[in-house]
């Protein structure tokens, strides 16, 4: 036991993070699809939620990849939580599209910030601030586009500091 203690960690390479995707069934991916789809149209105060199945069949698939991968238990949680952000991000961006915002200058925007602020949850303040730099056009200045950018900006946000903390996992 104490030879397994003394061998030094290793960060999960990120080229293995999206084996979690791969393993997942496409019954899971399409009803990952239809939950983002749903959430997407639901008012700002509405919390998003996911058919019970998404969550167990996300760990399942994470808990297969990390054992094939020799994952720590942060980088396990990290894949679980960039999956769902991963597969989620087209839909958001399509969202977005459809309200007529271009995902390109959005993920500009997201860029332009610090990169210690990109590798980690984005506090309220900064998300409202992004938010806010990314409407210019007053007509669509609304609380529903507020909500809307705000959703989009969480998956892309997730999908940028959960492959960061896998990777120093």
């Amino acid at each position: 036991m104490a030879a397994a203690l003394a061998v030094p960690a290793r960060a999960a390479d990120l080229a293995t993070i999206d084996c979690v995707i791969g393993k997942l069934k496409p019954a899971l991916t399409e009803q990952i699809g239809k939950d983002v789809t749903r959430n997407m149209g639901e008012g700002a105060a509405v919390r998003p939620t996911y058919d019970p199945a998404v969550g167990s069949g996300i760990s399942i698939a994470a808990k297969e990849c990390a054992d094939a991968h020799k994952w720590s238990e942060a980088a396990l949680e990290a894949a679980r939580v960039y999956t769902l952000a991963k597969l989620g991000q087209p839909i958001a961006e399509k969202a977005v599209v459809v309200q007529g915002f271009d995902p390109n200058e959005l993920e500009t925007k997201f860029d332009a910030l610090p990169e210690d602020t990109r590798n980690r949850p984005l506090t309220t303040e900064e998300m409202q601030q992004l938010v806010i730099a990314s409407v210019t056009d007053e007509a669509k200045q609304t609380r529903a586009n507020a909500a809307l950018l705000n959703k989009y900006f969480l998956f892309l946000s997730t999908v940028r500091y959960a492959a960061w903390q896998f990777s120093q996992a």
